[in-house]
């Protein structure tokens, strides 16, 4: 009798601790995905590499715990040797697949392996065709993103026109957002839209004075030719 009391006891312990341990795992995940967030405003890149492979070891089941993962990956790839960077290219694609298989409408990770395939090199798997398809499903959720990734892709095929195509359609959709104003100078600025590209780049201004993007490419737009 004694015997099953301890027994009894020693189970109910166990269940405890397993339901502790259940409820902390993501408290602790949750916490972690901060911590990345905050290191990657911060621009400490690799802190926030590290917090965010943490949080989806903690608690695997979350997509915005990859996508964040895979968009620190994203930054750190910017401050490392060549050779590295082939190696985390590899990290940065998974994370963002991860994302989306865990959750098909998740647009971060959509656009996530949209930029990985229009910017990656055809060697490592870079292809525009697949870039275009995650734009494409971006689009479907939230038709300004969308626009935006279709531009960003029509431009790095030299589609400038295009590119510039969508970029209007996503003014249209947000007119107060100071990045679509932008993408529209820089794209009449590539097709010698000069005029015009001035008249976008100071609306774009005007939206947010600190966009330090818009204020260089104004002052290349007044520089002398050659």
């Amino acid at each position: 009798m004694k015997t099953k009391s301890l027994l009894a006891a020693f189970a109910a312990v166990v269940l405890t601790t397993i339901a502790t341990a259940q409820t902390a795992a993501p408290a602790e995940a949750a916490a972690l995905h901060r911590q990345s967030i905050e290191r990657l405003q911060q621009k400490n890149t690799k802190e926030a590499v590290e917090f965010a492979e943490q949080a989806t070891k903690a608690d695997p089941t979350k997509a915005e715990y990859f996508s964040q993962l895979g968009m620190a990956l994203g930054q750190r790839m910017g401050e490392i040797g060549f050779m590295q960077q082939a190696m985390m290219s590899g990290k940065l694609k998974k994370a963002f697949e991860q994302s989306v298989a865990l959750d098909p409408q998740h647009v971060a990770g959509l656009i996530g392996l949209a930029r990985y395939y229009t910017n990656a090199p055809e060697i490592a798997g870079g292809s525009l065709v697949k870039a275009a398809e995650y734009a494409t499903r971006v689009q479907q959720l939230n038709p300004f993103l969308g626009e935006l990734e279709r531009a960003n892709i029509a431009n790095k095929d030299e589609q400038y026109a295009e590119a510039l195509a969508h970029y209007e359609v996503a003014t249209k959709l947000k007119p107060d957002h100071a990045g679509g104003q932008f993408g529209c100078g820089r794209m009449l600025a590539k097709l010698g839209r000069k005029d015009e590209a001035r008249a976008r780049f100071e609306a774009a201004l005007k939206l947010n004075p600190n966009f330090e993007a818009a204020k260089k490419a104004l002052a290349e737009l007044d520089q002398p030719a050659g």
